[in-house]
């Protein structure tokens, strides 16, 4: 069977686009009503915050690098650094009802890390380890002013350790202020 020129230059054109995890032929996206009425609030780049539970505990850092959509929302992904560990963080975000609206959800663990006291205080007295393993998860939606991309954040979290014992689940509302 013999194909035309034409043939095997789409076919390795095709070939090409799956190799590299690109439609072979894109249809363009349009922007949802409510995000083509407002001008981009994000640019890609890596952005900083910190968000504060106010319960006397350091603030947590949220690290994300922001990937503009063509629908107008955002891909997000990145880390939420805490005392003691480092989880990985991805989710959305989009503008809506004049607020930028963030949902991400936040997962990892430690191992041999050394004894918390709010940790310690799940153990029977004298019965906590040194050092604790554990891994656990959070789920969160922010609600930012575009201008200054501070505002409000939920988050509900888990947390299992050594001796399958459960830190949460918790629920927080804490203030998320950006980082220059």
């Amino acid at each position: 069977m013999k194909i035309s020129l034409q043939q095997a230059l789409r076919a390795a054109a095709f070939g090409v686009a799956l190799c590299a995890g690109l439609p072979a032929q894109a249809a363009p996206v349009a922007p949802t009503p409510q995000a083509a009425a407002v001008s981009p609030v994000l640019s890609a780049g890596e952005y900083r915050w910190t968000i504060d539970d106010g319960r006397g505990e350091p603030p947590y850092t949220l690290r994300l690098y922001v990937q503009p959509l063509p629908t107008g929302d955002y891909a997000l992904t990145g880390s939420l650094l805490l005392d003691d560990a480092e989880l990985g963080a991805s989710g959305s975000a989009r503008v809506r009802d004049g607020k930028l609206v963030l949902d991400l959800t936040a997962s990892g663990g430690v191992l041999q890390a050394p004894m918390e006291d709010s940790k310690r205080a799940l153990y029977p007295k004298g019965g906590a380890p040194t050092r604790v393993d554990s891994a656990g998860f959070a789920t969160m939606r922010a609600l930012l002013d575009p201008a200054t991309l501070g505002g409000v954040m939920q988050r509900y979290q888990t947390n299992v350790m050594t001796g399958h014992l459960v830190q949460g689940p918790m629920y927080a509302n804490s203030v998320i202020r950006r980082q220059p």
